[in-house]
Order: structure tokens, then sequence, then C-alpha cells
């Protein structure tokens, strides 16, 4: 009679047991529902193409030393600004517009110029190397807010880099991460995924 007590009250002691391992798997998914991701966006490299062109359209990028741009130009700076994806403008010395085409990189051909050593017709090799580089100020959360960021367009060829062009003082971008933890820019996804970097940190948790 004792041993059929002591195997009853083991079966409900294992019934117990599975009970709360049941209810603690539970209390753990519901935690990891309310989970909010933070990111850290400090020099992620965006490949320019006509999509990611179109995010910065607009911003006027200085490049410190114009014959890094084209051998022919002064070692002065000279702004570059993509006036759509497919269009720019060159100031300095002058002004000159032309088209950018993403084969592999960048190539940038002068259609109209008034600047000395970059005459109309002047195509520019093409630059192998050619991506914003985005650092956000603030840690961004997966599909949260924006928040304000700083991009560096780098041209290079031959995996060196030739010209760092940045934007003037005071000029920000609207950076985001959206709900695939892609990178954002002034509305306009990337494709580009950002890396875990801080971890997660849950409701009433610790980052």
């Amino acid at each position: 009679m004792q041993q059929r007590n002591l195997g009853k009250a083991m079966r409900y002691l294992m019934a117990v047991c599975a009970l709360v391992s049941a209810f603690a798997m539970f209390g753990c998914g519901g935690d990891g529902d309310d989970e909010t991701t933070t990111r850290t966006v400090s020099d992620v490299s965006v490949s320019t193409s006509a999509s990611t062109a179109q995010a910065l359209k607009g911003q006027p990028f200085t490049i410190a030393n114009g014959s890094a741009f084209w051998q022919d130009l002064p070692n002065t700076p000279v702004t570059l600004t993509l006036t759509s994806s497919s269009e720019f403008t060159l100031t300095g010395g002058g002004t000159a517009t032309g088209v950018v085409t993403y084969p592999g990189g960048c190539a940038f051909t002068i259609l109209t110029s008034t600047i000395v050593g970059l005459p109309a017709g002047t195509a520019i090799p093409t630059f192998t190397t050619c991506n914003f580089v985005v650092t956000a100020t603030v840690p961004l959360q997966v599909d949260g807010a924006t928040g304000p960021g700083i991009v560096v367009l780098q041209l290079g060829r031959n995996g060196v880099v030739l010209v760092t062009a940045s934007l003037p003082a005071g000029v920000t971008v609207t950076v985001s991460i959206d709900a695939n933890g892609q990178l954002v820019i002034n509305s306009v996804t990337t494709g580009v995924t950002v890396p875990t970097t801080t971890g997660t940190t849950g409701t009433g948790g610790t980052p």
C-alpha cells in the first residue's frame, strides 16, 4: 500500500513539474514579443545605385581636392551634388553638369562645363568604389523613429579610396531602421541590413 501511494505521489509531482515548465515557457515567449531591438549605425557602407542616390538627391558633398576627382582640376575644393538619381552638378571655379551611371561603381560624364580643365564631353574613369558611409548620431530601434545621421561619399579605384566627400557642417540626413532591420536614409530603403550591436531590451528589463 505504501509503495502504491508513493508511486501515485510521484506521478502527481511529475504532472505539477510539467505544468510549471509549460507556464515558464509561455512566460518567456510573452516577454520576447515585447522586446525592442536597438542597433548602433556606425560607418555602415551603402553602395550607390539609382535608388540609393535618390536618397541623397540635392545634398552638396564637398570634395576637398578637385584633382582627386579629375586629374586636370586644381587642388582646390569642388562641390558635387546629385540633382537626380542619374544627373549631377559640380561647382568650383565654374559649374559643370552631367550624368552618372552605376556600372559596378559610378561613372561621371560631363555634358556642359565652365570649369577650366573639365570640358564638356569629359568621361571621368569609373570609380569602382562608390559608397555612402552612414553613421547615426543616436542609437536606433528597429521599426522605430528616425534620427539624425551623417553621410560621407567615398570614391575610389582598385580598392583605394581617393575621395572622401562630406556634407557641410550642420547638414544632416534622417536615418532609421525598418521592420526588416534594413537601413533607411531620408525615407529611402537601402537594402543594407544593420548589424545588431547592442542586443535587446525587454519591457522592464535592462539593456
